[in-house]
This record gives C-alpha cells, structure tokens and sequence, in this order.
C-alpha cells in the first residue's frame, strides 16, 4: 500500500504557479513523487480551501495579480483531480483534541478563536496515516510526520 503524502499550502502555492523558475524545483519534486507507487500525493481539503479562498480573493482586484490569480485556479482544478483527501468528522475531532492538547501545553499557534489549518492538515494527516509535505517543518513539530521530500527535486 502506498503512503500517502498530503500537501501543505506552501508547497500547493508552488505548484499551481509553476509558470516561476523558483518552483520548477518544488514542482519537479511532486511530479517524481506522484510518479512513484510507493506514495500517494493528495490535496488535502483544508488546504484546498485555505489557497482557493485566496486565489479567489486575488481575482477580484484590479492589478497584475488578477490574471495570475484565475490562472493558478485553473491550475488549482486540474491537480486537485489527481488525488483529494476531505474533510472527515473524525478528522475534525482529532484536530479539536490536537488543538486543545497543545494549547493546554502552551504551545498555541494561532489566536484562540482563529481556524487552525495546521492543525487540521495534521489531523487528516494522522487519519489517513500518512504525512505531510511542507517548506514549514516547525508547523507540525510534535502533532504530524513531514516528509522529507527534498531529496526529490533536481540534483
């Protein structure tokens, strides 16, 4: 069975701007990986939102940014139908327990009535017992196996 590897947002970012030389590499990265049976790429539902809701923003303003941003919403579509995880209840309850927990050893990472993303993408992480790519390894310290996908890009 294949490990699954779900993606944070800053690696999402990169990928669905893969028209920037300084995200061939990321993208590159992800390309091997899904190629490889051993693993099981996926957009996690959380993070769909977390960087639609954004590009959408963007593509409501009247500057530069508007094309690009309806471009990487394209680009957002197509590789979300390579491979989704969604939200599950009983993602969302272990997130609440992961929440709590470091809260209560005061370890808080956003403001007390804030949306945890992190939180959550480690949650379905741990359900789907996989891990998670990302470029902010100290997001998950202690709540989410990352994995390291560095060895994947370019030599």
């Amino acid at each position: 069975m294949s490990l699954p590897l779900l993606l944070d947002s800053t690696i999402l970012a990169r990928i669905v701007r893969s028209d920037l030389d300084q995200n061939r590499p990321v993208v590159t990265a992800i390309f091997r990986l899904q190629q490889d049976p051993e693993f099981r790429v996926s957009v996690p539902e959380i993070i769909d939102y977390e960087l639609r809701r954004k590009l959408i923003h963007l593509g409501y303003q009247r500057h530069h940014a508007r094309k690009w941003a309806r471009d990487a919403l394209i680009n957002l579509d197509e590789f979300v139908s390579l491979g989704y995880t969604p939200l599950t209840t009983e993602a969302m309850k272990l997130a609440a327990s992961i929440w709590a927990q470091t809260r209560g050893e005061g370890q808080s990472r956003v403001a007390e009535d804030g949306l945890d993303v992190d939180v959550i993408l480690a949650a379905q992480a741990r359900v789907s017992g996989g891990h998670i790519i990302t470029a902010n390894e100290k997001h998950f310290r202690n709540i989410a196996e990352v994995f390291d996908w560095t060895p994947f890009q370019d030599s």
